[in-house]
C-alpha cells in the first residue's frame, strides 16, 4: 500500500512530536478476535489504512511503539474489546481506557495526534475546574463518542471524552467510526454526529463545551454536579 503520510505532512507530525512527547506511548491495535468475529465488510476495507495510519505515525517518533494483538483471547479480555479493528492509546495517564473503534481518519486525525500527546506528557489541556470535577468520579463511566471522518465537530467530542479518560480511571472514551460500525450505530439510535451516549442512560448529539459534557456525565451518575 502507498504511504498515507507525504513529505509537509510527515515533517509537520515529526516536529510535532520532538517539541511535545515526554515518555513513551504505545499503540495498541487488535485486528482480529480469537472468538470468531471477523472485521465485517463495512469496515473491511479499512483496515488496512487504519493499521498503516498507525504504523506510519508511530514511524515519527522512537517514543511511539506499536503492537499488535491478532488471535489473542487473553489480551482481548485484558483490553475488554467489544469490536474490530479496535486501537487503544496508552501511556502515563490511561488504562486501556483511551479507545478507537475504526479508522482515525479525516478530521479524527487531529484526535490520535493530540491523545499521543496527552498520553505522553500525562496531562491534559483541561481546565482546572475540570480537571477536579473529573477526578471525583468514583463509579464506571463508559462515553460511547459515534463520528464520521468528515464531520467538523467530531473530534471536540472526541478529545473531551478521552481527556475525561485520561483524567479518571473510572472513565472510558470510546469513539467509534459510525459507518464502519453501522449495527452498533443503529442500536443506539445514531442518525447524526458527534452522538453521545452515556452509560446507555444520557445521550445527547454536538459538541458541547467541557463543562455542559461534564454535567450530561454527572447525569448519567445520577449526581447533581455541585
Amino acid at each position: 500500500m502507498e504511504k498515507l503520510l507525504k513529505g509537509k505532512d510527515e515533517e509537520y507530525i515529526r516536529d510535532l512530536f520532538a517539541k511535545n512527547l515526554v515518555d513513551e506511548v504505545r499503540l495498541t491495535l487488535v485486528t482480529q478476535s480469537s472468538k470468531g468475529k471477523k472485521v465485517s465488510k463495512n469496515n473491511e476495507q479499512y483496515l488496512p489504512y487504519t493499521e498503516s495510519i498507525v504504523n506510519e505515525v508511530a514511524a515519527l517518533s522512537e517514543k511511539i511503539k506499536v503492537q499488535t494483538f491478532r488471535d489473542d483471547e487473553a489480551k482481548e479480555k485484558e483490553y475488554e474489546v467489544k469490536e474490530i479493528p479496535a486501537l487503544f492509546i496508552e501511556g502515563r495517564n490511561t488504562n486501556k481506557n483511551v479507545v478507537y473503534y475504526g479508522i482515525p481518519s479525516g478530521y479524527e486525525f487531529s484526535s490520535l495526534l493530540e491523545d499521543i500527546i496527552d498520553a505522553s506528557k500525562g496531562s491534559t489541556g483541561l481546565p482546572e475546574s475540570i480537571k477536579n470535577q473529573v477526578k471525583k468520579i468514583s463509579s464506571p463511566v463508559e462515553i460511547l463518542v459515534f463520528v464520521t471522518p468528515t464531520c467538523p465537530y467530531c473530534p471536540k467530542a472526541v478529545r473531551t471524552a478521552h481527556q475525561f479518560a485520561m483524567e479518571n480511571h473510572f472513565i472510558n472514551g470510546v469513539m467509534i467510526e459510525a459507518n464502519e460500525f453501522p449495527d452498533w450505530s443503529n442500536e443506539k439510535n445514531v442518525s447524526a454526529v458527534p452522538k453521545i451516549v452515556i452509560n446507555d442512560i444520557v445521550q445527547f448529539e454536538g459538541a458541547l463545551p467541557e463543562d455542559a459534557f461534564l454535567n450530561s456525565v454527572y447525569e448519567a451518575l445520577g449526581i447533581k454536579l455541585a
